[in-house]
């Protein structure tokens, strides 16, 4: 086990990390460690944990965006990634987009906002297929959807929106839910497959 130092703060949600030959890297949102007493306001940053040195670095990226809730796409958890996608956390608890983020170039790719008064919790992304999508054997690592439950606080009408994760553009489906799911909650998507794995019968 290693130890580093690293300045005071607080982190929700580390959405991946990975190791490269002498370097941990560790991708989270990060806040000043008095923020939940405070106003969140989260960095999207790239740790990184020299093993050769014992040292800590950090780097920032798209600092003009509250972003929190991160995911990327699964089949690359524990490797290097170039796409994450998260919320906009603005106005702060409330998310009112998902912003698509290049940690290659540290840029933002895409925003999609979901229009006045509409909010979301957390993104998920889901593979166009389980077996190729991202994983080396062809597929882009975008080549998927984003799925967000999104809440019409006007209307009080909620729905599932999906999004192309290559364009951040709405695709063909948009199903309206029977009630609200609350902001702050955490799902997954699994295949019907994975779900017939579950069953104990």
């Amino acid at each position: 086990m290693r130890w580093f130092d690293v300045p005071g703060c607080f982190c929700f949600h580390i959405w991946n990390a990975w190791d490269e030959p002498s370097v941990v890297i560790v991708c989270s949102c990060i806040t000043p460690p008095d923020a939940l007493l405070s106003s969140v306001r989260a960095v999207l940053s790239e740790v990184r944990l020299d093993l050769r040195t014992g040292r800590y670095s950090r780097r920032e990226l798209v600092p003009v965006l509250n972003l929190e809730a991160g995911t990327v796409n699964r089949s690359l958890l524990g490797r290097r990634t170039r796409f994450a996608y998260l919320a906009v956390a603005e106005p702060w608890p409330r998310c009112r987009g998902v912003a698509k983020v290049d940690l290659g170039t540290g840029e933002l790719a895409a925003v999609h906002e979901y229009g006045e008064g509409r909010f979301s919790g957390e993104p998920t992304f889901v593979p166009a297929t389980s077996a190729t999508s991202g994983t080396g054997t062809g597929g882009r690592e975008d080549d998927g959807h984003v799925v967000v439950m999104v809440h019409d606080e006007a209307a009080g009408t909620a729905e599932l929106v999906v999004l192309d994760a290559g364009k951040m553009e709405v695709a063909a489906t948009v199903a309206a839910l029977p009630c609200r799911v609350l902001y702050g909650f955490h799902g997954v998507f699994i295949t019907k497959e994975q779900l017939a794995e579950q069953r104990l019968d």
